[in-house]
């Protein structure tokens, strides 16, 4: 199915690489999407060059009332930046890493966010370091959010989508849990005061 053009988590996404290409993208050898979290296990499945901005959508949730639009369609994004360094020294890639986790911060704090938007709300950025990481020569900051977008209850016309075959299994029982392995038993005992 190709992208359809009206959905506006889509438009979100879009909006913030042209912003972070735009007013970061000297910061940056690589900005695109990527489809999730982004971690340690995903660096080695991902061709880069670093440093790199991996733009997210990590979910939504239907907003239960929404302080910058109107509207009843309202529903809050999770967004997120993956920002990825590499250098020599651990130092000198956390620091790279770190300084562009807060221009990015700054930047989606005051962004021009698509008119379907609200405004950036709970910004937070959280350095992700771990040894597979430091093993790599590479640093891992996370800069993420939720932002308000409004969900028109219309959907779009959706030309590529021709069918869809669902099936389910109704499951009547809950099968029994498996034996505990043989082995000496432990037992614990705890006093109170």
């Amino acid at each position: 199915m190709s992208v359809v053009p009206e959905l506006k988590g889509l438009q979100l996404l879009d909006a913030l690489k042209d912003e972070i290409k735009a007013k970061a993208g000297k910061l940056f050898d690589t900005v695109e999407d990527y489809g999730g979290q982004f971690d340690e296990d995903e660096i080695g499945a991902k061709s880069f060059n670093a440093p790199a901005a991996f733009t997210a959508c990590l979910g939504w949730r239907k907003a239960p009332r929404s302080s910058y639009l109107t509207g009843r369609y309202v529903w809050e994004l999770r967004l997120a930046v993956f920002i990825v360094t590499k250098d020599r020294t651990r130092e000198a890639r956390m620091r790279a890493a770190m300084a562009r986790a807060e221009v990015v911060s700054r930047l989606v704090n005051g962004w021009d966010q698509p008119a379907c938007a609200g405004k950036a709300e709970g910004v937070m950025a959280e350095n992700l370091y771990n040894r597979k990481l430091d093993k790599q020569g590479l640093a891992l900051w996370m800069v993420a959010w939720w932002q308000e977008a409004e969900f028109p209850k219309v959907l779009p016309e959706l030309h590529d989508l021709v069918e869809v075959d669902m099936e389910t299994h109704a499951v009547t029982s809950v099968p029994a849990p498996p034996e505990p392995p043989a082995g000496p038993a432990i037992t614990h005992e705890l006093e109170m005061e």
